[in-house]
């Protein structure tokens, strides 16, 4: 074995450095640029492009042998280098249509190729690095594995520094980086790659400081070119930005039809494109915010004045100058992204005013966790707020996985209950349309649930529900709304004009808002709720898609469209995306990966062996992205947001399964005959004590810190995925005790079948709930039971 060249190790450190970093920022690109839902894809994208990659290698024959596959390293990983920035930039100008029509499906196809033809060069470089080099395979899965991982983490600086596009430049600048090193190890001329690393990073920096820098065309089908900013800032989860405008009257969540005109200056605020939120300019005088209270959203106010307020999603801080105007003793405001904390803080501290203010205290973290850790160390609140906390994007696609997703769930709203005093309001406002169906059925529901696990007797005396301007809030309480508390809430939907829905008491003319409220246990409930198209079965953190109304058996149903509002247009529009994606998937892998394969042969092995061979790596492949979608959604929910559970999941799955692959080689449980039974069972059982175990566990720790979290996130996953990565090596050197010529195949199938697990784990969560993605991919390893000793007879024999 020659010695290992420093040169080729820190090429290949860099090059996988650059690979994961550019799929998490990928997963950010298409989260802004058309919907959350379609961050999964980003993750199933890059599997493609990695393998058909790796697939050109072991069908290259002498292009990648020997002295060849040397120097066509540094050659790959320039070619690399220079796709990242220009394919970012075909994905920037790609507009994708709303619906399902053959433009929208063309342009989905055009991104996906512009997302892939990175990770292709990647594919190439990684693959020759780590098998084509002769460097011991140990040391370099080591490098590979630092590599990545680093990688994971890079998102972090890059977007404190700037935007996602300098990010991408930047990352093009260290490919650019891995080629020199590549060509150093090579013996050929490094200098062309240096100044193309320099060059890039220069178009970083350039960028980064420019008056109006390089960054999205199109958010949600809506063109950005002529639209100014007078601010713009990323972050791993949203993009900021704040149009050159200022509005000048007062915004409302739902205004009532009393309210009168007033002056008030404001900036609009969006976040990711399409959700808005709004900065009111405040001088500090309470006189100045008598407006607020004709607003639905002030609902809990008029009846609990001057308490201990805490406000979940702060936003642009309208909620917090609605608990000023109701003298509130003091203000709590959580909030997760930690831009729009910072404007109220910073730079619109005197705009804003409410930074000012002694009795206001803003915290940046996740809402549920932190709300959770106040109400073990005791600290109790009179109202608990919570408006319209989601995005846009989130209503129109469905929620496939968002943070909201996690407040909205029958969990989130017991935390909620359990942190009020006796006698205070959880008060959450979602989107109303009477006469189309909408979520505040799903939120009557939730709310309901979760009193029936507080042990309430009769939700009904526990409940009130006010609309205006297509705005609904609820206020639910632990203990029974008084006489004096109706006659405060009618006298405030009189005096501004709010549609009194449900209260003690009064009768109710919506059936199912009345079946509801006439439940007195889940059954009952559950039996309430029932309907043939629509799910208002309330959320939990098992099945967390709060957004998602529609029933798998509905998701195509002209009747359903003709009766959707905004959400469930969105949840049609969302289904039928998932479905097209899935198909240009399939596509994709038969041109790319399947006909190639064919078009070679079949390896030299009879066709029993190819089957089983084919089944192995075919479970594998598919359970793998089973596991690891799942533990993304599942995380996203427990860390408060996808992009915190996209990169400790990938990181940490990287990191366990190629431990195990190294493991692997001093065990060799292939030369045992039914040793690889007990790997596959090995697995499957880890699998299943994850999804038994997450569950409780997670209840239990929601009060930890982010920290806390990140670790309890990084023992579970590492855990499963060092079990894992023992079947990728266990299955190639049992096949090839068969054949030496059916690498290509194997690689082939585990990432053509990788690619189509994605996609399924994401459909089989929103149906079936987190934990089936766990107990599929459990099942799959244990079907590798049956199929290792059978390859390991046919070895044998």
């Amino acid at each position: 074995m020659p010695k290992p060249s420093p040169a080729l190790l820190a090429g290949l450190f860099l090059a996988t450095l650059a690979t994961l970093c550019l799929e998490v920022l990928d997963t950010r690109l298409l989260s802004v640029m058309a919907w959350y839902h379609l961050s999964f894809f980003a993750v199933s994208t890059a599997m493609f492009g990695m393998a058909a990659g790796a697939l050109h290698v072991y069908l290259g024959g002498e292009r990648f042998e020997g002295r060849r596959a040397v120097e066509a390293l540094p050659r790959h990983a320039a070619w690399f280098a220079i796709a990242i920035p220009v394919c970012h930039l075909g994905n920037l100008v790609v507009r994708i249509p709303s619906g399902i029509t053959a433009p929208s499906i063309s342009a989905l196809a055009i991104s996906t190729l512009f997302l892939a033809v990175p990770f292709y060069f990647a594919g190439v470089v990684v693959t020759i690095a780590l098998m084509r080099s002769g460097v011991r395979i140990g040391l370099a899965y080591a490098v590979d594995l630092a590599g990545a991982a680093l990688g994971g983490l890079l998102v972090f600086p890059l977007f404190a520094w700037s935007n996602l596009s300098t990010g991408v430049v930047a990352v093009g600048a260290i490919a650019a980086l891995s080629a020199a090193c590549f060509a150093r190890h090579a013996g050929t001329r490094a200098w062309p790659f240096v100044l193309l690393g320099v060059a890039l990073c220069a178009g970083a920096v350039t960028n980064a400081s420019a008056e109006r820098p390089l960054t999205l065309w199109y958010v949600k089908d809506r063109y950005l070119g002529s639209e100014k900013f007078d601010l713009e800032r990323w972050n791993v989860h949203s993009r900021i930005t704040m149009p050159s405008r200022t509005d000048r009257e007062p915004f409302y969540w739902g205004r009532g039809s009393k309210a009168e005109h007033t002056a008030v200056e404001a900036r609009p605020i969006a976040i990711d494109g399409d959700a808005l939120t709004v900065m009111t300019r405040w001088d500090g005088d309470p006189a100045g915010l008598a407006w607020v209270q004709h607003d639905v959203t002030s609902l809990p106010y008029h009846l609990r004045r001057g308490g201990d307020v805490v406000v979940l999603g702060v936003g642009g801080g309208r909620d917090v100058l609605t608990a000023l105007w109701a003298e509130s003793r003091s203000v709590l405001g959580i909030e997760l992204n930690g831009i729009t904390v910072g404007l109220l803080t910073g730079p619109f501290r005197d705009y804003a005013g409410i930074a000012n203010r002694p009795e206001v205290e803003l915290v940046h973290d996740e809402a549920r966790s932190h709300l959770a850790q106040l109400t073990r160390a005791d600290r109790r609140f009179d109202v608990v707020q919570m408006s319209l906390i989601d995005t846009w994007a989130s209503t129109a696609a469905g929620g496939f996985t968002l943070s909201e997703n996690g407040l909205y769930t029958r969990e989130a709203f017991a935390t909620y209950l359990r942190s009020l005093r006796p006698g205070g309001l959880c008060s959450v406002s979602r989107w109303y349309d009477p006469a189309k169906v909408s979520e505040t059925t799903r939120l009557l529901s939730l709310g309901v649930a979760a009193l029936l696990d507080r042990g309430v007797q009769a939700p009904a005396q526990h409940v009130v529900l006010a609309s205006a301007s297509q705005v609904a809030t609820l206020l639910m309480s632990v203990d029974p709304l008084g006489a004096e508390d109706l006659r405060r809430i009618e006298e405030a939907c009189e005096r501004s004009g709010f549609q009194l829905l449900i209260a003690p008491g009064r009768p109710i003319e919506e059936p199912t808002f009345r079946n509801v409220l006439a439940a007195r246990d889940l059954p009952g409930l559950a039996a309430a709720v029932a309907d043939p198209v629509y799910d208002y079965s309330p959320p939990s953190d098992e099945r967390p898609f709060f957004f998602n109304l529609l029933k798998p058996s509905h998701a195509f149903s002209r009747a359903a469209f003709d009766q959707a509002g905004g959400v469930l247009r969105g949840n049609l529009q969302a289904t039928a995306t998932l479905v097209a994606l899935t198909l240009i998937s399939l596509v994709l892998v038969l041109l790319v990966i399947v006909l190639p394969l064919a078009s070679t042969g079949l390896p030299a092995m009879d066709l029993r062996s190819f089957l089983l061979s084919i089944a192995w790596f075919a479970a594998i492949g598919f359970g793998f992205m089973l596991v690891q979608i799942g533990f993304m959604q599942r995380f996203s929910v427990y860390l408060g947001h996808p992009a915190y559970a996209v990169i400790a999941v990938l990181a940490t799955m990287i990191l366990a399964a190629g431990a195990g692959s190294l493991a692997s080689d001093r065990v060799r449980v292939e030369e045992r005959g039914a040793a690889s039974a007990r790997v596959a069972l090995a697995a499957a059982a880890v699998i299943a004590l994850a999804a038994l175990a997450l569950r409780p566990l997670v209840a239990q720790t929601a009060h930890f810190g982010t920290a806390g979290r990140v670790a309890i996130t990084v023992a579970i996953v590492g855990g499963v995925a060092f079990a894992l990565g023992f079947c990728f090596p266990t299955g190639m050197r049992l096949v090839r005790r068969i054949s030496s010529t059916a690498d290509a195949w194997m690689w082939g199938v585990n990432g053509a079948t990788g690619v189509l697990g994605a996609a399924a784990a994401v459909a089989i969560a929103m149906w079936l709930g987190i934990s089936a993605n766990l107990w599929l991919a459990a099942a799959l390893y244990t079907t590798l039971a049956l199929v290792g000793p059978a390859l390991a007879r046919r070895a044998r024999a």
